[in-house]
């Protein structure tokens, strides 16, 4: 008898432990659908503080950091998207988080490295076209930055 209260104890403990976070991760996806971004991180980075391996709240976290703009440095999106590609739990979940990084990077005036990851995600993902949209915008945004520092090569040379 002792034994039975002490493993259904556990397994209560365990379960609202496992809803705790799941809670979280929902409050958060609210806020983030109410674009309260800023809230949503919060809500995400409890729900990590219950369990820090938890692959949704961590890419939300990230997706609510983008949100706010802040793409680069060590706690930026980029960052974070980049080092969750090692505990997608799925090709999809792969594919999304090259998607987003590729978006970050973009954002961060990285092209070389934003039309890499689109690359990525299309080689996991072929049938993307969100994807497929965001690396031809990504050439073409390279292309201009190519025209331009051929232009400037070509003033300093009449200089």
């Amino acid at each position: 008898m002792k034994r039975l209260l002490i493993i259904l104890s556990l397994l209560i403990g365990f379960t609202s432990f496992a809803q705790n976070k799941k809670s979280l991760l929902r409050e958060g996806n609210t806020l983030y659908a109410d674009s309260s971004y800023n809230e949503a991180e919060m809500k995400y980075r409890k729900s990590l503080e219950k369990d820090q391996d938890y692959f949704n709240a961590s890419f939300n976290l990230a997706d609510a950091i983008y949100k706010q703009e802040r793409y680069g440095g060590p706690d930026g999106s980029s960052a974070l998207f980049n080092a969750l590609k090692d505990n997608a739990p799925s090709r999809e979940d792969l594919s999304n988080i090259y998607h987003n990084l590729g978006n970050s990077l973009l954002k961060e005036q990285k092209t070389d490295k934003a039309i890499e990851a689109y690359k990525e995600a299309l080689k996991i993902n072929p049938n993307d076209n969100d994807t497929r949209y965001n690396l031809t915008l990504a050439k073409k945004i390279k292309q201009e930055e190519n025209k331009q520092e051929e232009n400037k090569q070509e003033e300093n040379k009449q200089e």
